[in-house]
């Protein structure tokens, strides 16, 4: 897995965008085929626990299957996958780290913690 950082930028209603830093994983096909491998093994795992349950396997069996494929599927997707975010937000000017992982894909939504309010990562315009 290679990790580069990008130059985004925190923007939020009524003012000037801030700059930030993400830190961006490009995972290798066999790191994308582990991820999803754990993954459609855990949901598996479930539905084979809950099959020998009375009524509770005609539920939790075949959503345990279906999640096991979906998610497995959209992890396997996963090319790039966010591994932190910080940067100063616009409103109050505090400087911290976003809680923010899964798919690097933008524009994404992130909350300030000290202000609390709604702000929009964006990627630099050419």
């Amino acid at each position: 897995m290679t990790t580069r950082t990008e130059r985004l930028h925190l923007e939020g209603f009524g003012a000037a965008p801030a700059e930030a830093r993400a830190e961006v994983a490009v995972l290798t096909p066999s790191e994308r085929l582990k991820r999803a491998a754990i993954v459609f093994g855990a949901f598996i795992a479930v539905a084979l626990i809950a099959l020998p349950i009375p009524l509770v396997h005609f539920v939790v069996v075949p959503t345990g299957l279906l999640l096991a494929v979906v998610l497995g599927l959209l992890r396997l997707r996963d090319g790039e996958i966010f591994r932190g975010v910080e940067g100063r937000c616009p409103f109050c000017g505090t400087e911290q780290q976003f809680a923010l992982f899964g798919r690097y894909r933008l524009p994404r939504t992130v909350d300030c913690a000290h202000c609390h309010r709604r702000l929009t990562l964006e990627g630099d315009q050419p």
